[in-house]
């Protein structure tokens, strides 16, 4: 708790750092009027530099020389700073894309001292003159898209000296940008306070920028020097993305150092734009893996990847006009990256709160320079900053786990200690580890020995259900040749017993060569995804005709967890006819040992703890021995005393069948019974998924 208020308060104050540094300079200063700006009472060295806003005076589609007869030119005042996409019909624009002329007559203040100019990025060519001397230029301005040439560069040009009132004149084309026209201020002041300010903010962009570039290239060589801290390698992509972008942005420091042209740093800027989002979220993803979509990383990847491939592979004034594409997929990272992190935070994990503080922070200045660019308000850049207060997180997130990797390597040092300390303990304990393995042995031999029993018992019962139908045979046949049946109809009921028990020996070797296929492995499975409500449908439509006929009620229900269950949308993996047998084997010993007038209740019970099915046969017969529960699924077992019953006829390899069928399936199957009351056999089975989300 403590770790977040703290947190909350450091976001408080690097917010008030970035209204203080957002705040716009000389807020009190005079707006042009009318194309007008009065600044002859203005004191530079006292108020320092004064923007250009206001009203300025727009002749659209026109490319208008400074020595027009501007009386007689009709000119629209518009507001400046604003881009001409938003100027009212009138103004002969249409879109971003045109030419046009401003104008501005500006009444300096008296004095000797040389006033100066700061011209920022205009989209995206222009010329500028003051008092009909030409001041600056940036491309080529021209009528015609195919003449025209885009360029940024901010500069500082001087006044002319002496010159009290004038009038600047500036020519500006637009083809290759979604917007067109001034969208930040131009500045006059003193050429000492320009020149000072405009050294002061480049000195900031180049420091930010190198912090940037030696921060990201940290994080990737502690990523190559562990590789199991993987988010680090994200975070220094992120911070590296983010330099790109102010290179080619405000100053535009790279443009000025390299001749790219303006396209190729339009297309860093956008390519950047994009991939920081990818980056961005693959640390979120890295750092807190419990908490964050391995879905919503894949489309974060697609998605910028989509954006940064359509900023590299066509000209600027196509994805220039997809501006609000890039902003809304950085704002949904944004979001999303925001709720993982209040998860995270939710389920305390190690560095959350301080990873969801600069998280909000770089996300707020994310959102303010979205605004900014969609000139919903007039600031500045922030997200370098933002990202600095991101980076003070991640320094603090990186020494959190440095110092609990140290703190562990102290406990294991004491630990050790301990152990030398106390060896003589240790031995103790490792002796009674061994005295209990002994005891696990001596059980293991135990349960050697119970299966050998089991062995001799198999053997005893194939001898006994091999020889004794044999034995009838045998006699049948002997009494036919001795001439002891010699009615024709004797002779024949004779036959069919013989059939009978012949039929019934062959079942039997049929079933051991199959139980004896099954353990080794040689009957191939069919499996499939089988809907549980169709295959529980049919199962129970099917059984339920063959317990009516025999005087017996059967049901079949669902739940899940003791709870009511729909299960239309459950789905299993099984092989239908194998499952099929084994429910055969196990609804038929039922039936076969109980009156009329009894029930089977078939449970179809899903465990979402265990992620398991459990199938339940219950049934009201009269149950089983409890000395006769551990031989169950044994070969051949069967309780003497009935073994000659009709209703146990059966080979005896039923349930040894099923048990290998459902351990195939992965499963486990079990029986319970209270002699007296019923049995019940519970099958449980791996759960598969669930389709829909009317599930389980």
């Amino acid at each position: 708790m403590r770790r977040i208020v703290w947190a909350a308060v450091c976001s408080v104050m690097i917010g008030l750092c970035f209204a203080g540094y957002a705040a716009p300079a000389g807020a009190a200063a005079p707006r042009a009027e009318g194309g007008t700006l009065d600044l002859s009472g203005w004191n530079f060295e006292r108020d320092g530099t004064v923007p250009l806003a206001g009203e300025w005076m727009f002749y659209g589609s026109r490319l208008l020389p400074p020595d027009t007869d501007w009386q007689r030119v009709a000119g629209l005042p518009v507001q400046v700073p604003g881009t001409w996409n938003y100027y009212p019909e009138e103004s002969g624009m249409k879109g971003g894309q045109g030419y046009a002329t401003y104008r501005l007559n500006i009444r300096l203040p008296d004095g000797d001292e040389p006033f100066a100019l700061h011209i920022p990025n205009i989209l995206t060519a222009y010329k500028l003159w003051a008092n009909g001397r030409e001041l600056a230029s940036a491309g080529r301005v021209a009528v015609e898209a195919s003449q025209s040439r885009a360029e940024q560069t901010p500069r500082i040009v001087i006044l002319q000296r002496g010159a009290r009132t004038v009038e600047l004149v500036l020519q500006v084309s637009n083809y290759e940008h979604r917007k067109g026209g001034i969208r930040q201020n131009l500045t006059v002041g003193t050429s000492q306070t320009l020149i000072a300010a405009q050294m002061k903010k480049t000195a900031i962009t180049m420091i930010v920028l190198g912090s940037l570039l030696i921060i990201g290239f940290y994080h990737i060589g502690l990523y190559v020097l562990r590789r199991q801290e993987g988010f680090t390698l994200y975070f220094g992509l992120l911070c590296l993305f983010v330099a790109a972008r102010i290179s080619v942005t405000g100053e535009a420091i790279l443009l000025q150092w390299l001749p790219l042209g303006w396209e190729i740093g339009m297309k860093i800027d956008y390519i950047s734009f994009a991939l920081s989002g990818v980056a961005g979220y693959a640390y979120i993803y890295r750092l807190f893996p419990g908490e964050a979509s391995k879905a919503f990383m894949r489309a974060a990847l697609i998605s910028g990847g989509a954006l940064a491939l359509l900023a590299l592979s066509t000209p600027s004034i196509v994805y220039t006009k997809l501006l609000g594409g890039y902003q809304l997929y950085i704002f949904v990272v944004c979001v999303y990256s925001l709720y993982v992190m209040a998860l995270a935070c939710w389920r305390k994990r190690e560095s959350a709160a301080f990873a969801m503080t600069g998280i909000l922070a770089f996300a707020v200045t994310v959102v303010h320079d979205m605004l900014m660019y969609n000139e919903w308000l007039q600031s500045t850049e922030l997200v370098p900053f933002g990202l600095y207060f991101f980076i003070l997180m991640q320094a603090l997130i990186i020494s959190g786990r440095f110092s609990g990797a140290l703190r562990r390597v102290g406990q294991v040092t004491g630990e050790l200690r301990e152990l030398n300390a106390h060896l003589e303990e240790r031995i103790a304990q490792r002796t009674e580890e061994l005295r209990r393995s002994n005891e696990t042995l001596e059980r293991t031999n135990r349960e050697l020995e119970r299966m050998e029993r089991s062995r001799r018992h198999l053997i005893t019962n194939i001898s006994h259900d091999l020889r004794t139908p044999l034995t009838l045979v045998r006699g049948y046949l002997e009494a036919m040749k001795d001439g002891v049946v010699k009615d024709p109809k004797q002779q024949d009921k004779y036959i069919g017993m013989m059939l009978n028990k012949l039929g019934a020996l062959n079942g039997l070797i049929q079933d051991l060569f199959e139980l004896s296929k099954l353990e080794a492995g040689q009957i191939p499975f069919q499996f499939g995804d089988v809907k549980l409500a169709d295959w529980a449908a049919r199962l129970c439509e099917h059984y339920e005709i063959d317990a009516g006929t025999r005087g017996i009620k059967l049901d079949c229900s669902f739940r899940s967890g003791g709870a009511p269950w729909n299960p239309e949308h459950a789905v299993i993996r099984i092989d239908t006819a194998r499952m099929d047998q084994v429910m055969a084997n196990l609804i038929y010993n039922a039936l076969d040992h109980m009156e009329s007038g009894g029930r089977i209740h078939i449970v179809f019970d899903y465990r979402p703890r265990d992620n398991r099915l459990e199938i339940a046969v219950h049934d009201t017969g009269p149950g089983i021995d409890p000395e006769d529960m551990p031989f169950l699924f044994d070969r051949f077992y069967k309780k003497d005393k009935s073994r000659n019953s009709a209703k146990c006829s059966g080979s005896g390899l039923g349930l040894a069948i099923a048990k290998e069928i459902v351990e195939t399936h992965g499963g486990t199957i079990e029986a319970d019974s209270v002699p007296g009351e019923g049995s019940v056999f519970r099958i449980r089975l791996p759960a598969k998924e669930v389709k829909g989300s009317g599930g389980w």
